[in-house]
């Protein structure tokens, strides 16, 4: 017997294996998801489970795969920014490993900062997605429960949070580098999701003068600038408020950039080439990365991020070791379980196929037992059934044991009688 969990597959890439330009090729928004996932559970019946998760810094497939080539096939349709294939970039799970790889990019064990709160409400709504798709299964809807609640624990149980550097707040600690203090700059926040209100507290808390907020649309910039006392800008109007920002940090979903060349060109003029400092935070990216040739431009992308949250590394290090402690602890926990649940369907089975032998018995002694009343036919019935039941005890109590100890050799001999070909 194979257990359910060696069949799970998970394969992706992310900023350990492959540079943004790369990573903003193969980027999903939620609709691609959504077409993704139908296609490969449906259309062409690649998978017969799958979830996706796409975030700025990944994007991982996890499926029970009904042909491995055909998931080749479909990562192997995407390609780097000079054509070229992106194999060379992608990482692949199986079984434990795959189990053991999604509790850690869910616990923050592998993000860019250690112990970032954004990762686990990305995986939540990868999980929404694929729950709105219903490729969800017997499998994956265990395992996506499980990953969410494992991350809690992590969380919970270890100080894998504490001394934490955000991506959003990198970005601000680099910007006091260049400028030396945020006392009288102003900057302009570009989308207003989570990462981006992550960079407007911290933004607020180092000093800064003015904040102007932008988003596509126009009520969320108005709510986030009310909240920080903040000027909402109208969308349509980005590029007559860039001279006004020192700093210009993007964070939207937006699949082409928004900032381009000329755009930025014109507000160094209009600020007389006076220093202007960009963050992009986005993948795919929003600032066109020409801008980083532009004099007094200075660009930085996440990838750029990385010196500076490698700062206070060395304070999570042991929290971290605790938390893949326990992530190995949990993912073997899973698997464990999820050995008993097919233990469970094959003993299920070995009573059905009992139960099938001692009524068929008693019809064929039907002769002998037509002069008994009805209460000593029950009395009967009782009787045979807990005789099955006595019989298959001491199988079942081995059947459970070698799931439990992980056992297949073994598993398979004694389920082999009950088995349909058996039968």
């Amino acid at each position: 017997m194979v257990a359910d969990g060696d069949r799970l597959l998970a394969v992706g890439l992310s900023h350990h294996t492959a540079p943004v330009e790369v990573r903003e090729r193969v980027a999903f928004d939620e609709d691609a998801v959504r077409q993704t996932l139908n296609r490969l559970v449906r259309h062409e019946q690649i998978a017969e489970e799958a979830f996706l998760i796409s975030t700025c810094n990944r994007v991982e497939l996890y499926a029970v795969p009904r042909s491995v080539e055909g998931l080749q096939a479909f990562f192997g349709s995407y390609r780097g920014p000079t054509g070229e294939r992106i194999d060379p970039y992608l990482y692949w799970y199986r079984g434990r490993d795959a189990v053991r790889h999604l509790f850690k990019v869910a616990s923050s064990l592998d993000s860019l900062v250690v112990g970032e709160p954004q990762i686990l409400g990305q995986v939540k709504d990868a999980v929404r997605l694929a729950e709105e798709t219903s490729t969800l299964g017997r499998l994956l809807h265990p395992l996506t429960q499980r990953t969410l609640s494992v991350a809690k624990l992590v969380r919970s149980s270890t100080e894998i949070g504490q001394n934490r550097v955000g991506i959003g707040n990198a970005g601000v600690d680099l910007a006091m580098q260049i400028f030396g203090s945020l006392d009288g700059r102003r900057a302009m926040l570009v989308g207003v999701g989570e990462m981006g209100r992550q960079v407007a507290r911290a933004l607020l808390s180092a000093g800064l003068s003015e904040l102007l907020v932008a988003n596509r649309t126009f009520e969320r910039s108005v709510e986030l600038a009310s909240e920080h006392g903040g000027t909402p800008v109208p969308y349509e109007r980005l590029a007559d408020y860039l001279p006004r920002a020192d700093i210009v940090i993007t964070a939207t979903g937006a699949q082409h950039p928004i900032l381009t060349v000329p755009m930025i060109r014109q507000a160094l003029r209009d600020r007389r080439y006076r220093t202007l400092f960009l963050v992009d935070l986005a993948v795919p990216r929003n600032i066109d990365p020409g801008v980083a040739e532009l004099d007094e431009a200075y660009l930085f992308n996440v990838d750029d991020l990385s010196r500076v949250v490698e700062e206070g590394k060395a304070a999570r290090e042991q929290a971290a070791r605790q938390a893949l402690a326990l992530v190995d602890d949990e993912a073997d926990r899973f698997l464990a379980s999820l050995r008993e649940i097919d233990v469970a369907t094959y003993l299920r089975a070995m009573n059905d196929a009992c139960e099938t032998i001692r009524a068929a018995e008693i019809e064929r002694s039907r002769k002998l037992v037509s002069t008994l009343q009805p209460a000593q036919l029950e009395q009967l019935d009782a009787m045979t059934k807990a005789m099955v039941k006595k019989l298959l005890h001491k199988q079942m109590m081995a059947v459970r044991a070698a799931a439990k100890s992980g056992d297949e050799e073994k598993l398979r001999i004694l389920m082999e009688p009950w088995s349909e070909e058996e039968r």
